[in-house]
């Protein structure tokens, strides 16, 4: 397998940015999706060109509390599916001495909420279904660079609020505020014994939610790779991340208090490219599952990606 056929899966699934499910956050919800960083190959340059992603993320959860939209929400159930689709651009030209890339990709969104509402004057049963255009993510830039084995990778990822979104409804595609996301990757990958361990920490900062008077606090998020390629066409991995909300929730809609979460997850991923695709084509797919939460919901995560080199 080449690094060139690995990358454009690679670098596919690590730009996914808007996705809308963790806990310790407005909406039992962030911009960091576990998992999102990538699944193989992490930090290797994307090949010159174009390359058409379609990323797809499936999420389902509980909670026991959370504050939607300024509202009090107590045994919550969320599923929700998410699907980016847009193309990412790399320069054959080089800039300082790395591998330069931008992309866009805009969402479609649908949330599920089941969840009981507390009030003053009681508590109610509250189901709510939203399915709209979600959160663009944009890559204004991201630089790979690598010496024999070794790829490193720096990227800043922002999310802009285009998403669907209505103060008045108990849940939203759309989150209403901006996220700015700087994350590294460092990979280690010997294709002779077809061996990769990759890690990739990042900090996302959050603007606030004027609808709301809401303001998420920063999050830190790593993800781990281990994977074992089995030849050029196919590959298992383990995977985990890491995540801990670093500052708390501030202002007037933080009724609930500051919710700094922290979660561990981990679970199998695969890579596969066919051959009659001519390493143009790679699909990867992963399940996470959590398996430490606190202050945040807890569930299972899917991941598939899909890059097509043009």
């Amino acid at each position: 397998m080449t690094r060139k056929t690995i990358a454009i899966q690679t670098f596919a699934a690590a730009l996914f940015l808007c996705q809308h499910l963790a806990w310790g956050a407005e909406g039992a919800s962030s911009y960091y999706f576990p998992g999102s960083a990538g699944s193989f190959a992490v930090a290797t340059a994307p090949p010159p060109g174009f390359t058409l992603v379609n990323q797809t993320f499936v999420y389902s959860a509980t909670a026991s509390r959370a504050v939607v939209n300024g509202r009090a929400l107590a045994n919550l159930d969320v599923f929700a599916v998410y699907d980016y689709f847009g193309p990412l651009y790399a320069a054959k030209q080089k800039v300082a001495g790395g591998t330069f890339a931008v992309g866009a990709f805009i969402p479609l969104g649908h949330l599920s909420l089941d969840a009981t509402i507390t009030a003053a004057i009681g508590a109610r049963t509250a189901n709510a279904r939203d399915l709209s255009i979600g959160d663009m993510a944009l890559i204004p830039g991201s630089l790979h660079w690598n010496k024999g084995n070794i790829h490193f990778k720096v990227a800043e990822q922002i999310i802009a609020p285009t998403g669907h979104y209505n103060v008045n409804n108990v849940m939203n595609v759309g989150r209403n505020y901006w996220g700015f996301d700087t994350k590294a990757a460092l990979t280690y990958l010997n294709m002779k014994r077809g061996l990769e361990i990759s890690a990739a920490p990042g900090i996302e900062f959050n603007t606030k939610n004027e609808a709301t008077d809401y303001r998420t606090g920063n999050e830190f998020h790593s993800d781990f790779v281990v994977n074992q390629f089995l030849s050029k066409s196919f590959g298992l991995g383990v995977q985990a991340y890491y995540y801990n909300q670093v500052s708390p929730d501030t202002g007037t809609g933080a009724i609930l208090g500051d919710f700094q979460g922290e979660s561990f997850g981990w679970g199998p991923a695969l890579f596969y490219a066919p051959k009659q695709a001519g390493g143009r084509l790679n699909i990867t797919a992963k399940w996470l599952k959590d398996v430490h939460a606190t202050q945040r919901l807890r569930g299972s995560y899917a991941v598939i990606v899909i890059g097509f080199k043009l």
